[in-house]
């Protein structure tokens, strides 16, 4: 969009294609008739470029100009003209062209004063000023440019306790009537205008304009007439006064008028008031806001603005450690405003920033990691080389390594400084995180413990000999078992009250696990139950049938059933209502789950060329892993690609990441290769903001 005048006597073709209803073609034919009549003498001319009509016109009218013509003397024109006839039409056409020209700028200057907004230096309005980042602003400590009233917004309390030197005020103020002296002796420009003009008062520079020029002898007489109409005959008179005016008359006019309408409201209102209507504002606008003047920027500190930024933002808490400490103004900052930057930092981080030299554990050998949990502090990862490893996740260092598995460790869980694993030795063990001792070991079961789900001190396990066994991880004893399943288990949710299991005979079951009864029994699929997810309301299940299932927890009943996938939905992820899918046939879908639509697809160019290994996702981003050897970033709301954040070098020929996990801050990857072309590893990527926030 063009945001300044254009001269359609000197436009380039690009200058003239940004023209509404314009176009390339169009602003070609512009320059094309412009040559072929060595110029236009008014903007009415254009409408005899093919193509160009009054409504064209019409639209543009405010931005378009008509200067004098040069002709670029290396491109002759397409139809020679002989000077004396171009000088006897310029003769006879100067004087009604110049009055057309002037009547539209006049009009144009009309248009803008009763619609004018503020304008930075460059004359680039200041609605239309770049955008920087929310970052850049935060740590700016100038005043906001183009906002011409910044000298006036302080107080008139504050300004008598700022004080000042006498001196430097005496000489600004003679620099300032200089300068707009000058303005009336060499000519209005606009920055001059600024400078020397809306810096003095009306009476100010009435003062010096009678100094030095002496006033029209009937100008008294006009004026008590003027003074004497009614209000609709002085509104007609200023029309016509201003139709009459030249351009920087008009200007004049405007540098006058505009001073009368600028109050800064905020300062006037009571400090609840201002709050108030400051809380209407985008936390962007909230730090522009800030540079405006000293006063503003106490208010745009306000600690209880700042938490309800943060909490339309989704940001829960603030950081302990964080007090109100004064920012390089000398005003105290909001610790909530220091959490919504940081917050911002690292979105920023995730989506743009050079990703940082990441961490590498290694402690498995060659083997497979076949389950991974990360607390923010802690990372643990299993094996089937029977073990369980404990690492730190900002040293990454190796802690402690869990063991006394005699087969291939195949599920875990952890909370607080509990772990819980699963193994081929038909046993669960319950160690403690810290000593790396192991309190508990649960037999039970006579087959491998696939996938268990904690809840508070319970945790309920699945084991391919088709039950499930609730136990107490305090005491170590088995309090229920579920018996039902045809086959194997191959996935469980837990969430305090109810059991939700899903098995290889294509059932999903619901469980009162205190009566150790089977409330229902959730039949559709027609091949084996991979995944699950719970949320207390809804039961979301996966299968090898291609197709996703959503019930009621309550009824059993089967509400949607969601197509799309072509292959085995290996892993899914659900957080209130939304639900993303991960599946062999390497894409991710984003399902409304109230509703049963597919909201995005994950896919296009930048996919995944293998299985979907695993997901996590939030508010804001989509984390997804694969057998091709690569981690990717997608937006949740626009599915939209952002970038890879892991691309194994062995990708394609073997590599596999096997695992996510994920926090605000930090991305957990467990990877290695089925065939020894990648080493097995943990990778530890830290997006975390710089602490001098």
């Amino acid at each position: 969009m063009v945001t300044r005048l254009v001269d359609i006597n000197a436009a380039a073709v690009d200058e003239l294609a940004r023209l509404i209803g314009v176009g390339r073609s169009r602003a070609e034919a512009i320059v094309d008739t412009r040559l072929s009549l060595n110029g236009f003498k008014s903007i009415y001319d254009l409408t005899k470029v093919p193509g160009i009509g009054n409504s064209v016109l019409e639209q543009n009218r405010i931005l378009l100009t008509c200067g004098t013509f040069k002709r670029d003397p290396l491109r002759p024109s397409s139809q020679h003209r002989s000077q004396s006839s171009s000088r006897r039409h310029s003769s006879n056409n100067n004087d009604s062209d110049m009055d057309v020209n002037t009547n539209c700028i006049l009009t144009r200057r009309r248009e803008s004063l009763r619609s004018y907004v503020p304008s930075d230096r460059k004359g680039t309005p200041a609605k239309n000023q770049a955008e920087v980042s929310i970052r850049q602003s935060a740590s700016s400590g100038s005043e906001v440019d183009g906002c011409e009233t910044r000298s006036k917004m302080k107080r008139k309390s504050e300004i008598k306790e700022k004080g000042g030197s006498p001196g430097k005020k005496a000489c600004r103020s003679v620099e300032i009537q200089n300068a707009f002296l000058r303005v009336l002796e060499n000519g209005y420009t606009p920055s001059a205008l600024r400078f020397g003009g809306s810096s003095l008062d009306v009476h100010t520079r009435r003062r010096l304009v009678s100094s030095r020029f002496h006033a029209p002898p009937d100008l008294n007489n006009w004026l008590k007439t003027f003074q004497n109409w009614t209000g609709a005959e002085k509104l007609l008179a200023l029309d016509e006064l201003i139709e009459k005016c030249e351009p920087s008359q008009v200007r004049h006019i405007m540098a006058v008028i505009e001073p009368q309408f600028q109050r800064d409201f905020i300062s006037l209102l009571p400090r609840e008031l201002a709050l108030y209507v400051l809380a209407f504002l985008e936390p962007r606008d909230l730090l522009r806001a800030a540079q405006t003047c000293q006063y503003w920027r106490i208010l745009c500190e306000d600690n209880l603005l700042w938490r309800e930024k943060c909490r339309e933002a989704g940001i829960a808490e603030v950081n302990g450690k964080q007090t109100r400490r004064r920012s390089n103004s000398g005003v105290p900052r909001s610790p909530w405003k220091s959490a919504y930057l940081r917050h911002h930092q690292i979105e920023y981080n995730w989506r743009f920033a050079e990703i940082r030299q990441h961490k590498v554990l290694k402690g498995h050998d060659d083997h497979v990691i076949t389950c991974l949990q990360f607390n923010g502090q802690r990372i643990v990862s299993g094996s089937d080389d029977n073990t369980l490893k404990v690492w730190s996740a900002s040293t990454g260092k190796c802690l402690r390594t869990l063991v006394g598995h005699t087969g291939g460790v195949w599920s875990s869980e952890m909370a607080n400084n509990i772990i819980i694993s699963g193994s081929t030795d038909r046993t669960l063990k319950v160690w403690n995180a810290d000593t790396g001792h192991c309190i508990h070991t649960l037999y039970g079961h006579t087959s491998t413990v696939r996938c268990m789900s904690l809840s508070g001190n319970k945790v309920v396990s699945g084991s391919r000999d088709a039950t499930l066994r609730v136990w107490d991880i305090e005491t170590g004893q088995c309090l229920h078992v579920l018996m039902g399943h045809l086959a194997a288990v191959r996935c469980v949710q837990y969430d305090g009250r109810r059991v939700v299991s899903g098995a290889y005979d294509y059932m999903v079951r619901v469980w009162n696990p205190e009566t150790e009864e089977c409330l229902h029994t959730l039949s559709g699929h027609t091949n084996r139950v991979y995944s699950l997810q719970f949320d207390g309301i809804h039961v979301v299940s996966g299968s090898l049938d291609t197709s996703i299932r959503v019930w009621d927890v309550e009824s059993g009943e089967c509400k949607h059933t969601l197509m799309g996938h072509q292959s085995l939905t290996s892993g899914m992820e659900l957080k209130d209502n939304i639900l993303v899918s991960g599946n062999a046939d390497s894409t991710v879908k984003i399902w409304d789950i109230t509703t049963g639509r597919c909201l995005q697809t994950l896919q296009g160019q930048n996919k995944h060329q293998s299985a979907v290994t695993c997901l996590q996702f939030n508010k804001k981003f989509v984390i997804t892993s694969s057998d091709d050897g690569t981690v990717k970033l997608w937006d949740l709301n626009t599915g939209e690609f952002i970038r890879n954040l892991v691309t194994l070098d062995s990708g394609g020929s073997g590599g596999v990441v096997w695992r996510v996990r994920s926090n605000h801050t930090k991305l957990i990857c467990a990877v290695g290769s089925r065939n020894g072309t990648e080493e097995t590893k943990l990778l530890v990527l830290d997006f975390d903001a710089d602490h001098k926030l």
